[in-house]
């Protein structure tokens, strides 16, 4: 009988993965990609009749040392929240890369959080130089999950200031999660915050007006915006030196149409792979720069086979029957 493994959030938790090992897991996605030994198809998706509600399904091929093979299947529908449910919900299928037979079926919201917030950790830590302060436009899952990867990533923070739709919730946010050293302020002036932030994380839901307008940002700052082109005004692309995206295709088709077609006028957009296999040249500044993490399955596919393996070693989590043989 074949089987299959059954990993909850509750699992995965359990196995204790480190800030580390998500950033290790993201470097080594990127890497491959650049070596040309990965396949990641732009993800495709189906529109549910709710206002912008999607389920996207993203499958990845990684090669090398360990090999891994899988798809991530997620939703998202923001009208959830008035219904006291998550907005967002997600499974991942890891597959043996050699045979294709299914291995393990988990939850996928835990390692995605975790992994977006890693990949702008990864790029930023190469475009700015010991930042002090962190700006939060947006405080849920992303929110959180940024902020304790770019504390672990970036010691020198000494402050951080939130925002968001509620003021109970940023509130709540920095009451939790302020510490002597780095403490976190709920502000209700954005402009204060982005004046002030060294790197600006936004991830918001979907809205009428961009908050994020010309002349805010930092000079010299990074700036990921985990919801790609919500939180941001047109006018801001102009002040960029340099855009960096996972899927350098669809972030340029974005930019174009969000610029109305007049992006060959900006800056670059730098392949986020490529760039992360140079050599790392530690203290650089690289002006004033975008992050675009597109989402690509092949950094949750090697976290999500990574996950397997360590819980198939610690015995951990259900395994039921799937096939006969």
């Amino acid at each position: 009988m074949t089987t299959i493994r059954l990993l909850s959030e509750a699992d995965l938790m359990q196995l204790k993965l480190t800030h580390d090992d998500f950033l290790e897991g993201v470097e080594i996605a990127y890497r491959q990609a650049a070596a040309g030994l990965a396949e990641v198809p732009t993800k495709i998706g189906v529109h549910p009749d709710h206002p912008n509600s999607f389920s996207h399904a993203m499958p990845a091929w990684i090669g090398g040392e360990k090999p891994a093979l899988g798809i991530k299947w997620i939703s998202y529908h923001p009208g959830n929240l008035a219904h006291q449910i998550p907005d967002s919900w997600g499974v991942i299928v890891v597959n043996d890369p050699e045979t294709g037979k299914p291995l393990c079926f988990m939850e996928g919201m835990y390692l995605t959080f975790l992994r977006t917030a890693a990949c702008g950790a990864v790029l930023a830590r190469r475009l700015i130089d010991s930042p002090k302060v962190l700006g939060l436009i947006g405080c849920g899952g992303l929110g959180k999950a940024s902020l304790i990867i770019l504390r672990h990533v970036f010691p020198s923070l000494e402050k951080v200031y939130v925002s968001s739709r509620r003021s109970e919730t940023r509130a709540k946010f920095a009451e939790t999660y302020s510490t002597e050293s780095c403490p976190v302020e709920p502000v209700d002036d954005i402009e204060q915050l982005l004046a002030q932030a060294d790197v600006v994380v936004t991830s918001l839901p979907p809205v009428d007006t961009p908050p994020i307008k010309a002349g805010m940002l930092k000079e010299n700052s990074v700036f990921i915006p985990l919801d790609l082109d919500f939180s941001w005004d047109a006018s801001v692309a102009k002040e960029f030196d340099g855009f960096y995206a996972d899927n350098v295709p669809h972030f340029q088709s974005l930019l174009d149409k969000k610029t109305a077609g007049s992006s060959e006028t900006l800056a670059p957009v730098y392949d986020s792979q490529s760039f992360v296999a140079q050599p790392v040249d530690d203290g650089v500044t690289a002006g004033r720069s975008l992050v675009a993490v597109c989402g690509i399955a092949s950094v949750d596919i090697v976290l999500a086979s990574e996950a397997y393996h360590r819980a198939v070693q610690a015995d951990i989590g259900i395994v039921f029957p799937f096939r006969q043989p």
